[in-house]
């Protein structure tokens, strides 16, 4: 979501529907964020735009409002990775990326919340296994 909203592309009624509520931000996702901050050529030209938006971002984000993996969470996380990699043939590139879904999807569980994603095929797999948690999925259509 956060990299649908620096582009411009988050779809409007979900702008509205963000806006008008209380709003907590998961760590292994603004992680996901700050690696780019990281990863990009500091002497690339085009390296200072894309980081603005994202350090903005980031710093913008009040600590109160950014939920962290505990304990339970985490090896919970790693386990339904591990099974979900083995059934269903995750590749090895794409385990740590799934785990972070792992992660904010058992986070958004753990606090009550609504986790808002586009990640459908990563998500359906995991509420296929916790049907009750709170997941809102959209495109950018």
């Amino acid at each position: 979501m956060y990299i649908d909203q620096l582009k411009g592309e988050l779809p409007r009624p979900i702008v509205d529907l963000v806006t008008s509520r209380t709003i907590l931000h998961g760590a292994p996702a603004l992680a996901e964020l700050a690696v780019t901050i990281g990863a990009l050529d500091p002497a690339d030209r085009r390296t200072r735009a894309t980081l603005s938006p994202i350090v903005d971002t980031l710093t913008r984000i009040s600590p109160s409002r950014i939920v962290v993996p505990n304990y339970n969470i985490w090896l919970e996380a790693a386990v339904i990775t591990g099974i979900l990699a083995r059934t269903q043939a995750i590749p090895r590139q794409d385990r740590r990326k799934f785990l972070n879904d792992a992660l904010l999807f058992l986070q958004a569980a753990d606090a009550g919340a609504v986790m808002i994603s586009r990640n459908s095929r990563d998500l359906d797999l995991l509420l296929q296994i916790k049907p009750e948690v709170g997941v809102l999925l959209y495109d950018k259509s």
